[in-house]
């Protein structure tokens, strides 16, 4: 690609002496900026990337939406909006590389059944995703910018915390296939009430063209028609069934031509509808079953997501990246069918808004039906749940330092927010 392809994409008017450079990245970032990439200025409500235009010494080019003053032999290209640019831009390559789309939205569990049709996919595709949760604007505009004709499919997390930003997503990637893991409380505080959720991600029809695939178990993606349901109850199209679990594993049978056995390396019983729209995913692209199984036997969860690691004699169980009611209420419930002693660690759900005080106190009742457990908890709100409260994270590893983890299991679950992952750094060195 080069700058004057994005001149014409951007409908963009260049501010000084145009070179037609070659562009490698889309950058968002100052701090990541290379030789070969292209900025794009994004002006925002925390930041604003104008105000750091004059710190670029190396750039292919730069777009801006401001009356700039900068001294620089680097293209500056103009446009309305840097935010549209990236719309642009993404959606230019989208329709160059006429491939198939997954797009994957939903309250919770995005991330995991994205990375889990990935993995089942590249047994016979060569696969671009978005990497770890990069699903705003900037992250889906990023990756379809790195299509490349080696590409023959394409699997897009899909995330928001208002109502249009899915509309805007699903039309910039015109997805093939659509698939709802659920619809739960993350970002209640902003969106008010559960049904405008639901209303944020129904908007992924916005640009579908072709079949969608949604959590038949949950209340509000039960109602929706011409959908595909995946879930435990009997009037789902794909059904889990005869499930069970021990401390590290999980089973279940489905009924295809023939009844088969999925084995998954986690315990978590909410993985199974995850797991249930991967199978009809990757069969409807044409991986035979027994595939799908095998890599479903093999899948490994991402970090900090529950992600299960066992260091001497102690079992992390390690769910800190993000919190919300639902997604905190099915980790602690997976301890109910864990013996031995827990300490349970937990932070703030943030994003709850008014609704904060009554979703930390809700955890109490799900929380005094685990055993032999201890419950310590970091943050304004976590302090509505019956433990020990700390202030801050530095505030609990120094507790931590002070006594021993005479315990067999830790659970550790917060918001992204509350960084979390240096409590569990800190407990993984304690432990080493």
């Amino acid at each position: 690609m080069y700058l004057n392809n994005i001149l014409r994409i951007v409908n963009g008017t260049c501010l000084n002496e145009f070179k037609n450079n070659k562009i490698k990245k889309i950058i968002t970032d100052t701090r990541k900026l290379k030789k070969n990439d292209l900025f794009i200025a994004l002006k925002g409500k925390k930041y604003n990337g104008h105000d750091y235009l004059k710190n670029i010494s190396k750039a292919s080019g730069i777009i801006v939406c401001e009356d700039i003053k900068i001294n620089t032999n680097i293209p500056v290209i103009k446009v309305a909006s840097t935010y549209q640019a990236l719309e642009d831009i993404g959606a230019h390559f989208r329709g160059k590389y006429n491939i198939p789309l997954i797009a994957i939205t939903g309250s919770n569990g995005k991330t995991t059944t994205k990375e889990l049709i990935s993995y089942i996919l590249e047994s016979k595709y060569n696969v671009l995703k978005n990497k770890d949760n990069k699903n705003n604007i900037i992250g889906v505009s990023e990756t379809l910018f790195n299509l490349n004709e080696k590409n023959n499919i394409i699997v897009m997390e899909m995330g928001m915390n208002h109502l249009g930003e899915i509309s805007k997503l699903s039309k910039m990637c015109k997805p093939n296939l659509g698939i709802i893991t659920n619809i739960g409380s993350a970002h209640i505080g902003i969106l008010k009430k559960q049904k405008n959720i639901f209303k944020a991600k129904m908007e992924l029809k916005d640009g579908l063209d072709g079949m969608l695939i949604v959590n038949g178990d949950d209340k509000y993606l039960k109602k929706v028609k011409k959908s595909y349901k995946c879930g435990k109850n009997y009037n789902n199209d794909l059904i889990a069934y005869n499930i069970s679990s021990n401390q590290d594993k999980l089973w279940f049978n489905i009924y295809l031509d023939k009844e088969y056995l999925i084995t998954f390396n986690n315990p978590g019983l909410h993985f199974i509808n995850n797991i249930l729209i991967a199978i009809k995913t990757c069969m409807l692209y044409n991986i035979d079953i027994n595939i799908i199984i095998d890599k479903i036997s093999n899948f490994n969860m991402l970090d900090s997501r529950m992600k299960i690691t066992k260091i001497k004699e102690i079992t992390i169980i390690d769910d800190c990246y993000n919190a919300s009611f639902e997604s905190m209420k099915a980790g602690l419930k997976l301890l109910n069918n864990i013996k031995g002693s827990k300490l349970i660690i937990l932070g703030d759900m943030l994003e709850l808004g008014k609704y904060s005080k009554k979703y930390h106190r809700k955890l109490n009742r799900i929380i005094n039906k685990i055993d032999d457990r201890e419950v310590l908890t970091v943050g304004n709100y976590s302090k509505y749940i019956q433990g020990k409260n700390f202030k801050d994270t530095n505030e609990i590893i120094n507790y931590l330092k002070e006594n021993k983890l005479d315990i067999k299991y830790v659970f550790l679950k917060a918001s992204h927010n509350m960084h979390f992952e240096d409590v569990k750094k800190y407990i993984e060195k304690k432990i080493l």
